[in-house]
């Protein structure tokens, strides 16, 4: 019980970390909005808008597993608030590629309706299949399906990321190229981490392994929201330099 108990109070750090570090995403981003070049600041204004929204989440996702470390007061956990965040941020991510591609009207159009259509596939399948395997406490064919489902949606979404956005990216500026390779990598390697996530509390029942999930899922936003902005920031940082040397 002691082991269970270090792992509850551990899950319980990991939601204040990732509370703590999309808040210092958020004020980062906004500070340094005004450093970037008119043009490029609004990657940095949906950068700090997917850690507000993540921010917001996680302060109230924390309370989902008590504050004292004890198993016992430990009601359930924060499913449908954490699929509410993904809802919301995921799509905000996925925006970035096209802003960074300067993709307008119909290409950008057509790529962003393409990216969100199957990420929100992606996020109602999970949600689906983790609440199935929430009340029934380990293995469900609902829950079996919607996993799989989950995950054909991110396969599409990285085909579109590794054919469509590296093609429209061959003739961007070399900083902007290097941040969409990048975030492409975050998609396919970041997001992995999701569905190991969810295989972990589909096939092994048990409180225990659903804090090890929200581990999981804790671990992986951190990374991937604060990240990818980041990424995405010093692009454009190094673009708006570039700008200024060139027009004094």
């Amino acid at each position: 019980m002691e082991d269970v108990n270090l792992l509850v109070l551990a899950t319980q750090y990991m939601f204040w970390v990732g509370f703590v570090g999309m808040a210092a995403g958020t004020l980062y981003f906004l500070v340094e909005r005004n450093s970037l070049a008119p043009e490029y600041r609004s990657t940095a204004t949906v950068a700090a808008l997917v850690t507000f929204v993540a921010a917001i989440h996680y302060y109230f996702m924390k309370q989902a597993v008590g504050e004292s470390g004890l198993l016992s007061e430990i009601d359930g956990f924060p499913t449908e608030i954490r699929y509410i965040d993904w809802l919301v941020t995921t799509p905000l991510l996925l925006i970035k590629f096209p802003l960074l591609l300067g993709l307008k009207e119909g290409k950008g159009r057509a790529l962003l309706t393409k990216l969100v259509i199957a990420d929100i596939i992606m996020i109602i399948g999970g949600y689906i299949g983790e609440s199935s395997i929430n009340l029934a406490g380990g293995f469900t064919q609902l829950g079996l399906w919607a996993y799989v489902v989950g995950c054909i949606a991110w396969f599409y979404i990285i085909y579109l990321l590794f054919t469509n956005v590296t093609k429209a990216a061959e003739d961007k500026p070399a900083p902007i190229r290097k941040a969409l390779l990048q975030m492409r990598l975050f998609i396919l390697i970041g997001w992995s981490i999701y569905p190991v996530g969810y295989a972990v509390t589909l096939f092994a029942p048990g409180i225990e392994v659903q804090l090890v999930r929200e581990l999981i899922y804790n671990f992986a936003d951190s990374i991937n929201k604060v990240g990818f902005g980041l990424i995405a920031f010093f692009a454009v940082k190094t673009m708006s330099a570039t700008k200024n040397l060139k027009s004094t």
